[in-house]
Protein backbone atom coordinates (compact mmCIF):
# COMPACT_ATOMS: atom_id res chain seq x y z
CA UNK A 1 0.00 0.00 0.00
CA UNK A 2 1.28 3.72 -0.45
CA UNK A 3 0.86 5.35 2.79
CA UNK A 4 2.67 8.52 4.08
CA UNK A 5 3.31 8.77 7.44
CA UNK A 6 3.05 12.16 8.93
CA UNK A 7 3.87 13.14 13.10
CA UNK A 8 4.56 14.84 15.92
CA UNK A 9 4.96 14.37 19.59
CA UNK A 10 1.20 14.27 19.67
CA UNK A 11 -0.54 13.48 16.46
CA UNK A 12 0.00 10.29 14.32
CA UNK A 13 -1.29 10.70 10.75
CA UNK A 14 -1.26 8.30 7.93
CA UNK A 15 -2.54 9.53 4.16
CA UNK A 16 -3.47 6.32 1.48
CA UNK A 17 -2.49 7.74 -1.86
CA UNK A 18 -3.76 4.11 -3.07
CA UNK A 19 -7.11 4.91 -1.59
CA UNK A 20 -7.61 8.48 -3.24
CA UNK A 21 -4.79 10.24 -1.01
CA UNK A 22 -7.17 10.21 2.10
CA UNK A 23 -6.83 10.39 5.76
CA UNK A 24 -6.83 6.69 6.24
CA UNK A 25 -5.48 7.31 10.32
CA UNK A 26 -5.52 10.21 12.40
CA UNK A 27 -4.56 9.39 16.29
CA UNK A 28 -4.42 12.18 18.63
CA UNK A 29 -2.98 11.24 22.49
CA UNK A 30 -3.72 7.46 21.04
CA UNK A 31 -7.15 7.95 20.12
CA UNK A 32 -8.69 7.21 16.63
CA UNK A 33 -10.57 10.31 14.79
CA UNK A 34 -11.02 8.55 11.39
CA UNK A 35 -13.58 6.00 10.19
CA UNK A 36 -11.23 3.56 8.74
CA UNK A 37 -11.31 1.64 5.62
CA UNK A 38 -14.77 -0.16 5.31
CA UNK A 39 -15.06 -0.59 1.57
CA UNK A 40 -17.38 2.01 0.51
CA UNK A 41 -15.71 4.74 -1.18
CA UNK A 42 -17.48 7.69 -0.40
CA UNK A 43 -18.14 6.74 3.52
CA UNK A 44 -14.82 6.59 4.96
CA UNK A 45 -11.48 8.51 5.50
CA UNK A 46 -11.13 12.28 4.81
CA UNK A 47 -11.07 12.49 0.95
CA UNK A 48 -10.05 15.36 -1.01
CA UNK A 49 -13.07 16.74 -3.08
CA UNK A 50 -11.93 17.63 -6.31
CA UNK A 51 -12.74 18.71 -9.37
CA UNK A 52 -15.86 19.24 -7.63
CA UNK A 53 -17.34 18.93 -3.75
CA UNK A 54 -21.02 17.50 -3.17
CA UNK A 55 -23.71 16.53 -5.72
CA UNK A 56 -24.56 17.69 -9.04
CA UNK A 57 -27.61 17.51 -10.13
CA UNK A 58 -27.82 14.08 -12.66
CA UNK A 59 -24.55 14.70 -13.33
CA UNK A 60 -26.00 17.11 -16.01
CA UNK A 61 -22.84 19.24 -15.78
CA UNK A 62 -22.56 23.10 -17.14
CA UNK A 63 -19.28 23.65 -19.11
CA UNK A 64 -17.89 26.76 -20.62
CA UNK A 65 -20.12 25.90 -23.92
CA UNK A 66 -21.48 22.43 -23.30
CA UNK A 67 -23.46 20.28 -21.18
CA UNK A 68 -21.40 17.50 -20.36
CA UNK A 69 -22.59 13.70 -18.61
CA UNK A 70 -20.86 12.76 -15.42
CA UNK A 71 -20.43 9.02 -13.80
CA UNK A 72 -23.45 8.73 -11.50
CA UNK A 73 -22.71 5.16 -10.69
CA UNK A 74 -21.50 5.85 -6.60
CA UNK A 75 -24.69 7.73 -5.68
CA UNK A 76 -27.39 7.41 -8.37
CA UNK A 77 -28.74 9.50 -9.78
CA UNK A 78 -26.42 12.10 -8.77
CA UNK A 79 -22.49 12.80 -9.94
CA UNK A 80 -20.91 13.49 -6.29
CA UNK A 81 -17.15 14.31 -4.30
CA UNK A 82 -15.55 14.63 -8.35
CA UNK A 83 -12.75 11.69 -8.80
CA UNK A 84 -10.18 12.31 -6.39
CA UNK A 85 -11.40 9.93 -3.75
CA UNK A 86 -10.88 7.10 -6.19
CA UNK A 87 -8.08 7.53 -7.79
CA UNK A 88 -4.26 6.55 -6.59
CA UNK A 89 -2.05 9.70 -5.97
CA UNK A 90 1.64 10.87 -6.31
CA UNK A 91 3.61 10.42 -3.34
CA UNK A 92 5.42 13.40 -3.79
CA UNK A 93 7.69 13.26 -0.66
CA UNK A 94 7.22 15.10 3.16
CA UNK A 95 2.88 14.81 2.98
CA UNK A 96 2.39 16.07 -0.29
CA UNK A 97 1.13 14.23 -3.58
CA UNK A 98 -0.35 14.99 -6.47
CA UNK A 99 -3.53 13.53 -9.17
CA UNK A 100 -4.00 14.09 -12.90
CA UNK A 101 -7.59 13.80 -14.19
CA UNK A 102 -8.67 12.09 -17.45
CA UNK A 103 -11.87 11.85 -19.24
CA UNK A 104 -13.88 15.13 -18.75
CA UNK A 105 -11.09 16.75 -16.92
CA UNK A 106 -8.14 15.54 -19.44
CA UNK A 107 -5.45 18.14 -18.68
CA UNK A 108 -6.17 18.95 -15.19
CA UNK A 109 -4.56 17.93 -11.81
CA UNK A 110 -4.37 18.12 -8.34
CA UNK A 111 -2.50 18.51 -4.96
CA UNK A 112 -2.13 18.50 -1.44
CA UNK A 113 -0.06 19.67 0.91
CA UNK A 114 -0.10 17.93 4.91
CA UNK A 115 1.68 19.27 7.28
CA UNK A 116 1.92 17.88 10.82
CA UNK A 117 2.99 20.20 14.24
CA UNK A 118 2.42 19.88 17.68
CA UNK A 119 -1.40 19.26 18.22
CA UNK A 120 -2.29 20.77 14.01
CA UNK A 121 -2.74 19.41 10.76
CA UNK A 122 -2.34 21.93 8.06
CA UNK A 123 -3.95 21.03 4.93
CA UNK A 124 -3.99 22.43 1.32
CA UNK A 125 -5.50 21.13 -1.38
CA UNK A 126 -5.05 22.88 -4.83
CA UNK A 127 -6.74 22.48 -8.48
CA UNK A 128 -4.34 23.33 -11.21
CA UNK A 129 -6.77 23.24 -14.77
CA UNK A 130 -3.76 23.23 -16.71
CA UNK A 131 -5.68 22.64 -20.24
CA UNK A 132 -8.98 21.97 -18.90
CA UNK A 133 -11.23 24.37 -19.43
CA UNK A 134 -14.30 23.34 -16.78
CA UNK A 135 -14.74 25.13 -13.70
CA UNK A 136 -13.94 23.29 -10.49
CA UNK A 137 -14.29 24.33 -7.02
CA UNK A 138 -12.84 21.64 -3.77
CA UNK A 139 -13.60 20.80 -0.56
CA UNK A 140 -12.35 17.81 2.27
CA UNK A 141 -14.98 15.10 2.93
CA UNK A 142 -14.08 14.00 6.59
CA UNK A 143 -15.45 11.08 8.30
CA UNK A 144 -15.77 11.08 12.37
CA UNK A 145 -16.60 8.41 14.96
CA UNK A 146 -19.87 9.46 17.72
CA UNK A 147 -17.87 7.65 20.33
CA UNK A 148 -14.58 6.93 20.64
CA UNK A 149 -13.13 4.09 23.30
CA UNK A 150 -16.84 3.63 24.75
CA UNK A 151 -16.65 7.72 26.06
CA UNK A 152 -19.79 9.84 26.04
CA UNK A 153 -21.37 11.17 22.58
CA UNK A 154 -19.64 13.79 20.82
CA UNK A 155 -21.17 17.18 20.90
CA UNK A 156 -20.37 19.33 17.68
CA UNK A 157 -20.44 23.14 18.14
CA UNK A 158 -21.91 24.28 14.96
CA UNK A 159 -23.63 27.66 14.19
CA UNK A 160 -24.35 29.57 11.01
CA UNK A 161 -26.85 31.99 9.72
CA UNK A 162 -28.16 30.17 6.74
CA UNK A 163 -27.91 27.20 4.47
CA UNK A 164 -29.10 26.32 1.30
CA UNK A 165 -32.87 25.07 0.42
CA UNK A 166 -33.44 21.19 -0.69
CA UNK A 167 -34.92 19.94 -3.35
CA UNK A 168 -36.61 15.89 -2.14
CA UNK A 169 -33.43 14.27 -3.76
CA UNK A 170 -30.92 16.23 -2.02
CA UNK A 171 -30.02 18.98 -4.64
CA UNK A 172 -29.90 22.41 -3.63
CA UNK A 173 -32.79 25.04 -5.03
CA UNK A 174 -30.03 28.08 -4.60
CA UNK A 175 -32.24 29.48 -1.98
CA UNK A 176 -30.92 30.38 1.28
CA UNK A 177 -32.72 30.39 4.32
CA UNK A 178 -32.30 30.16 8.53
CA UNK A 179 -30.24 27.38 9.35
CA UNK A 180 -32.06 24.59 10.94
CA UNK A 181 -31.37 22.78 14.23
CA UNK A 182 -30.75 19.80 13.07
CA UNK A 183 -29.85 16.42 12.73
CA UNK A 184 -28.58 17.66 9.29
CA UNK A 185 -27.49 16.29 5.37
CA UNK A 186 -27.00 20.33 4.51
CA UNK A 187 -24.73 22.90 3.60
CA UNK A 188 -24.37 25.90 5.18
CA UNK A 189 -22.71 29.41 4.94
CA UNK A 190 -21.99 32.63 6.90
CA UNK A 191 -20.95 30.42 9.83
CA UNK A 192 -21.12 32.45 13.13
CA UNK A 193 -17.79 30.96 14.56
CA UNK A 194 -15.19 27.80 13.63
CA UNK A 195 -16.74 24.67 14.01
CA UNK A 196 -16.03 22.51 17.42
CA UNK A 197 -16.06 19.03 18.24
CA UNK A 198 -15.98 18.01 22.05
CA UNK A 199 -15.81 14.38 22.77
CA UNK A 200 -16.41 13.91 25.91
CA UNK A 201 -13.37 12.70 28.09
CA UNK A 202 -11.06 12.09 24.88
CA UNK A 203 -10.66 15.49 22.99
CA UNK A 204 -12.14 18.27 21.07
CA UNK A 205 -11.12 19.44 17.48
CA UNK A 206 -11.62 23.24 15.76
CA UNK A 207 -11.95 23.10 12.18
CA UNK A 208 -11.12 26.88 10.74
CA UNK A 209 -10.76 27.35 7.37
CA UNK A 210 -11.31 30.72 5.20
CA UNK A 211 -13.90 28.51 3.04
CA UNK A 212 -17.25 30.38 2.96
CA UNK A 213 -18.98 26.67 2.74
CA UNK A 214 -19.53 23.93 4.80
CA UNK A 215 -21.46 20.57 4.76
CA UNK A 216 -22.38 19.28 7.92
CA UNK A 217 -23.91 15.72 8.13
CA UNK A 218 -25.39 14.31 11.38
CA UNK A 219 -27.96 11.27 10.66
CA UNK A 220 -26.12 8.45 11.07
CA UNK A 221 -26.23 6.59 14.52
CA UNK A 222 -22.31 6.09 14.34
CA UNK A 223 -20.85 8.01 12.36
CA UNK A 224 -20.65 11.95 11.08
CA UNK A 225 -19.19 14.87 9.21
CA UNK A 226 -18.34 18.54 9.04
CA UNK A 227 -16.66 19.71 5.58
CA UNK A 228 -15.29 23.30 4.72
CA UNK A 229 -16.21 23.68 0.70
CA UNK A 230 -15.09 26.74 -1.32
CA UNK A 231 -18.32 26.75 -3.39
CA UNK A 232 -21.82 25.19 -2.32
CA UNK A 233 -22.80 21.38 -4.25
CA UNK A 234 -23.95 22.11 -7.62
CA UNK A 235 -22.39 25.28 -7.56
CA UNK A 236 -21.90 25.85 -11.05
CA UNK A 237 -25.74 25.55 -12.28
CA UNK A 238 -26.64 27.23 -9.16
CA UNK A 239 -24.56 30.22 -10.38
CA UNK A 240 -22.33 30.44 -6.94
CA UNK A 241 -18.48 30.08 -8.02
CA UNK A 242 -17.26 33.05 -6.67
CA UNK A 243 -13.84 34.11 -5.32
CA UNK A 244 -10.79 31.38 -5.13
CA UNK A 245 -12.44 27.85 -6.08
CA UNK A 246 -9.34 26.57 -6.90
CA UNK A 247 -7.52 26.19 -3.70
CA UNK A 248 -8.78 25.42 -0.05
CA UNK A 249 -6.93 25.38 3.14
CA UNK A 250 -7.97 23.77 6.19
CA UNK A 251 -6.79 24.03 9.94
CA UNK A 252 -7.31 20.87 12.41
CA UNK A 253 -6.64 21.70 15.99
CA UNK A 254 -7.12 19.19 18.91
CA UNK A 255 -6.57 19.84 22.25
CA UNK A 256 -7.14 17.38 25.51
CA UNK A 257 -8.42 20.89 28.00
CA UNK A 258 -11.59 21.60 26.71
Amino acid sequence: MLIQKLSSTELQVEIDLEHGGRFSSIKFQGHEFVIPNNQRVLHWGWYPMVPWAGRINKGEYLGHNSEIKLPTDLMPPHAIHGFGHSQVWQDDGAGRSSCRFANYFDGASATQDIRVVDNQIFYNLQYIPGTCELPAWLGLHTWFPWFIDGKPKATISFEADYMLEQSSDGIPTGNLIPASDGPWDDTFVDLVQAPKIIWPGVASLEISSPASWWTCYTKDPTTFCVEPLNAPPDAVRLNRLVGNTHNLDVIFTFEVNF
